[in-house]
């Protein structure tokens, strides 16, 4: 399984060797002792010198919440960084300069200015999350998920020594991360496809229509809306109204056609001529 998304800590480690840390797997059953607040000795230091990693749902988020549009957000916020031996593009939150690494919207000991548009692994921590390429799927056991849990644990953070337990999906709905999950399906599944095809950077054609699509939302409505796109491809009325002015649509139908145009797949399909 890889590891899709994930957050770093303060003690150095980076996108690259995250793999290499000793991970605990937890079960869907599995009780843990965690609490974050800022009576724990380690608050806010989790924000510094780490690697999140922004899925399109937090971008959409973000860029709403701070009244942005998609590329004036990811120009001042973010760094794109290379999926591991891959070409598949992520987007990074970019940390301040002369900060000691503080996260960019880390508002001094109040701690996260967009808290509740945080990103997903942020909300998740300290659990991450593995997936596998879904087209692997008969490989698995029966009942055998294509997703992973397990635990962060890091000397740094002191929030495994609070007394307050949960469970799997205590934690889960708590921090608001089902949903979140849910929406982002799509889009992991994606990405595990295109890095089991090794992905590489040669490939810019199907590489800018995967950051147009997943990323740049605004973009994707010009391409989608002021082209021929509409007249090239079966879209039904009540989907084009819909994306036309809702941004969440509009990144529903982007996955969907992220999987007709990189792998021919799903169920958009150019018009046929009569």
């Amino acid at each position: 399984m890889d590891t899709l998304t994930h957050t770093t800590n303060s003690d150095n480690h980076s996108a690259e060797n995250v793999e290499n840390f000793n991970l605990k797997p937890i079960p869907p059953e599995g009780i843990f002792s965690f609490s974050c607040h800022p009576g724990v000795s380690c608050f806010n230091r989790c924000c510094h010198e780490i690697d999140v990693i922004l899925t399109p749902v937090d971008i959409l988020r973000m860029k709403t919440e701070l009244k942005m549009r998609s590329d004036e957000f990811l120009t001042k916020f973010t760094d794109f960084q290379n999926l591991k031996e891959t070409g598949v593009p992520m987007v990074k939150l970019r940390m301040r300069e002369n900060s000691n690494g503080a996260c960019i919207f880390l508002a001094g000991k109040q701690g996260c200015s967009i808290y509740h548009n945080r990103p997903l692994v942020c909300r998740s921590y300290p659990l991450g999350v593995a997936s596998l390429d879904p087209r692997q799927a008969d490989t698995l056991t029966e009942g055998q998920s294509t997703e992973a849990r397990f635990m962060i644990q890091e000397d740094m953070c002191k929030g495994h020594l609070e007394p307050k337990t949960w469970t799997l999906k205590e934690w889960m709905k708590d921090q608001g991360t089902l949903d979140l999950e849910k929406e982002n399906k799509p889009w992991l599944e994606i990405v595990a496809k295109l890095k089991a095809m090794k992905i590489g950077e040669k490939q810019q054609r199907e590489i800018s229509l995967f950051i147009m699509a997943s990323y740049d939302l605004d973009t994707f409505w010009q391409f989608v809306f002021e082209s021929t796109f509409l007249e090239r491809f079966e879209v039904d009325k009540n989907t084009v109204e819909s994306m036309r002015s809702d941004q969440e649509s509009l990144l529903k139908f982007g996955m969907q056609w992220l999987q007709y145009a990189l792998f021919k797949e799903g169920t958009i399909r150019p018009k046929v001529n009569k």
